[in-house]
């Protein structure tokens, strides 16, 4: 239920984001999760797409949910970019962290965590561009 209200919180941020100044990014706590998960997800479907990797690493569906996290992330940061790459730099050092120790059962289970986050994730910002 939660996440339905974040949901609809983004909604009505993108909703209202058009006639928005661009300002620094002020967020409450609700937005801040969202804002936060849409970095995690932006960051975990970039690497997924194999973005600056291997060519035939590269998987389109996952650069196409990269970019709806980005979508959701800039709304959420009023359109603050250099904040946006920041995190996001902090978010591929984590992935970096614990692709140092591949065989950790611990870093294994983060990441099946993060991927089974990302793909609920997902689902939502799928019903609101639906709703949209």
């Amino acid at each position: 239920m939660k996440y339905f209200f974040l949901a609809t919180v983004a909604m009505l941020a993108v909703a209202t984001s058009v006639a928005a100044p661009v300002a620094a990014m002020t967020i409450d706590e609700d937005e801040r999760e969202l804002y936060d998960d849409s970095i995690q997800c932006m960051a975990f479907y970039g690497i997924m797409a194999g973005l600056g990797g291997d060519k035939e690493a590269e998987d389109p569906k996952a650069a196409a949910s990269g970019t709806k996290f980005l979508a959701v992330a800039t709304v959420l940061a009023d359109e603050d970019k250099a904040q946006i790459q920041a995190d996001l730099n902090k978010q591929i050092a984590m992935f970096g962290k614990l692709a140092e120790q591949p065989d950790n059962p611990a870093n294994i289970e983060k990441l099946r965590s993060i991927k089974d986050s990302c793909e609920f994730m997902e689902t939502l910002v799928d019903a609101m561009i639906a709703a949209g």
